[in-house]
């Protein structure tokens, strides 16, 4: 599964926007602004409003359900 991208709101690099409780807001995910560096980007699990976002998964092609069998009643007892 690939997640929508915004740009990080302190370093500008785009980053994956992980899924939150708050409607219509992402969570930017934790990130360094130098890939040797020990500390976390600071702008790494902010809220971002999903509109921000730079890029989206593409939607995948409509499958036509398998055809559904009608079920008997069951006899229980």
């Amino acid at each position: 599964m690939s997640y929508p991208r915004a740009k990080c709101p302190v370093c500008e690099r785009p980053v994956a926007l992980l899924p939150t409780r708050r409607a219509g807001h992402g969570s930017v995910h934790d990130h360094k602004q130098n890939a040797r560096a020990l500390v976390l980007c600071g702008g790494s699990m902010q809220h971002v409003a999903y509109a921000d976002a730079l890029a989206f998964q593409d939607q995948l092609p409509e499958v036509e359900p398998a055809a559904v069998q009608t079920t008997e009643a069951l006899a229980l007892f």
